[in-house]
């Protein structure tokens, strides 16, 4: 899961690269959240949530581009990124203090981490990653960019 920089061509418009890029962005990003799962480890869920804070902020850096559409798109991730964030939160916590708790705290936030594990599982298999979600976004990506961005 590692953030490569865009294959950016300068003498392509903005609305000309983001057609050709964002669509592999959101293939790949799609491919690396199907292989999560209930026995997906702590570095995983991390590693996805990385993923989903870069494809975020990339994504909200064309809006004046494709317009209020991708604005909803983007407020679609953030589910995602909420419910790995607490997840981490719970596991750093556990990592760092778990000597230091007591065995009724630890069970607790192993417990609040493998609902938040879960809420991730649930929204992405029933809301996120609907049938053909995958081919709407990148047909969304590589039809919707404006040549003339929006004020």
């Amino acid at each position: 899961m590692k953030n490569r920089a865009l294959p950016w061509k300068a003498s392509e418009s903005p609305a000309q690269n983001a057609r050709r890029v964002l669509p592999g962005l959101l293939r790949d990003y799609f491919a690396c959240g199907r292989k999560l799962s209930l026995d997906s480890g702590a570095r995983d869920m991390h590693g996805f949530r990385l993923k989903t804070k870069h494809l975020r902020y990339t994504l909200e850096a064309f809006v004046s581009i494709y317009g209020p559409g991708l604005t909803r798109k983007i407020d679609s991730l953030r589910p995602i990124q909420n419910a790995l964030g607490e997840l981490n939160d719970c596991e750093v916590l556990l990592a760092g203090l778990h000597k230091k708790l007591p065995h009724a705290v630890q069970a607790r936030i192993r417990k609040q981490a493998a609902g938040k594990h879960k809420e991730f599982l649930r929204y992405w298999r029933e809301e996120f990653d609907r049938a053909d979600e995958d081919k709407k976004w990148e047909q969304y990506l590589t039809r919707s960019a404006r040549t003339k961005p929006a004020k």
